[in-house]
């Protein structure tokens, strides 16, 4: 299997609260890199921050796709699935060349406020093109 090391795309989470109430996310690398071939790609989040969890259903979504030649459902055929607070993953066929907007959004434990946030995926293509 070449692409073994490509196939699982680590994403850092990390949540940061100003004095005033401010909420920072921040997912690194911002731009989740899918290496071009890679086929059957799983992104992986892993939340960082204690007092914070991952939602329980759609920690992870997609944003509107504007260009309806490269639908994101194509490319990310399956909903994300949280794993655990700390873990949640997106499946990427990577069947398109094309960066793929999405949301992040993480649950204060305390308070239950949710919060977001819109980095990419950005495809190299080359994957396959259906499940």
């Amino acid at each position: 299997m070449p692409h073994t090391a490509f196939r699982v795309v680590p994403v850092e989470v990390d949540v940061t609260a100003s004095p005033d109430g401010t909420v920072k996310i921040t997912c690194t690398p911002d731009s989740a890199p899918v290496a071009k071939d890679t086929k059957h790609a799983l992104i992986a989040f892993t939340l960082n921050t204690t007092g914070y969890r991952f939602r329980a259903n759609d920690a992870i979504t997609l944003d509107p796709d504007d260009d309806k030649s490269d639908n994101a459902s194509e490319n990310f055929p399956y909903q994300s699935w949280t794993i655990s607070d700390t873990q949640a993953a997106l499946y990427d066929n990577n069947k398109s060349k094309k960066a793929f907007p999405y949301t992040v959004t993480v649950v204060n434990t305390t308070t239950g406020q949710e919060y977001s946030v819109d980095p990419e995926v950005n495809n190299g293509g080359g994957g396959f093109g259906t499940c």
